[in-house]
């Protein structure tokens, strides 16, 4: 019951940011099309008006880890707000997504302006801040096969839709894109997706991927 009300708390604190924010000009981007670079950084913050965006952190060692897909209404580059001489994140365009932007100087202009502006950012970046927690503890204490279930579940929870028998649709997922969020190899994910396939955890094609939620969180509780 705990954990209903939390999350009915969150989309409530979400809803008050873009409340407080003004309408801005949209910019589209293409699938596959990067938004901010390492080398280019965020100098904005922004928000999904349609389609969904990926953020991704580029290791020292060129490597690229998924943190997030965000969706439409959500807001991303809050790094923007950091005044980092290098930062590693770059965002991409998961399918064709539509934009809206705020320099980061008209956002710290609001936030003196709006209180709870602040208020409601600030509550955001808690949020995201304790999820980036649980996923670092995930790497070092869950074997990749809870982890990958755990992804699946997460992914269907935020992307996916109730079918009438229960289980959740969701686009298809590539099995490298997989990898980069559970950080593994994409021979890894194959691996145990055929093996969720088997025991009847999901079912999946270039279509988009069947979740049995009952089964799957059985796997990991």
């Amino acid at each position: 019951m705990a954990s209903s009300a939390t999350s009915l708390e969150l989309q409530t604190r979400i809803e008050d940011v873009l409340a407080y924010l003004p309408i801005s000009s949209t910019t589209e981007f293409k699938k596959g099309q990067t938004i901010y670079t390492p080398e280019q950084p965020a100098k904005r913050i922004y928000l999904v008006v349609s389609g969904k965006v990926e953020i991704s952190q580029i290791t020292g060692k060129g490597k690229e880890v998924l943190l997030e897909i965000i969706r439409p209404d959500e807001l991303f580059g809050e790094s923007a707000f950091l005044d980092l001489p290098r930062r590693c994140e770059q965002a991409t365009a998961f399918e064709k997504a539509s934009v809206m932007a705020w320099p980061v100087s008209d956002m710290e202009d609001l936030v003196m302006k709006r209180p709870r502006l602040a208020v409601a950012l600030m509550q955001l970046l808690v949020r995201r801040n304790a999820e980036s927690t649980r996923r670092i503890e995930s790497f070092s204490t869950e074997s990749i096969e809870r982890r990958l279930a755990g992804a699946l579940i997460r992914f269907s929870e935020r992307l996916g839709t109730t079918e009438k028998d229960g289980t959740l649709k969701m686009m298809p997922f590539t099995h490298v894109m997989l990898s980069r969020y559970v950080g593994t190899s994409r021979e890894v994910v194959t691996h145990h997706m055929n093996r969720f396939r088997e025991r009847g955890y999901v079912t999946y094609s270039r279509q988009g991927i069947l979740l049995y939620p009952q089964a799957m969180s059985a796997l990991i509780n």
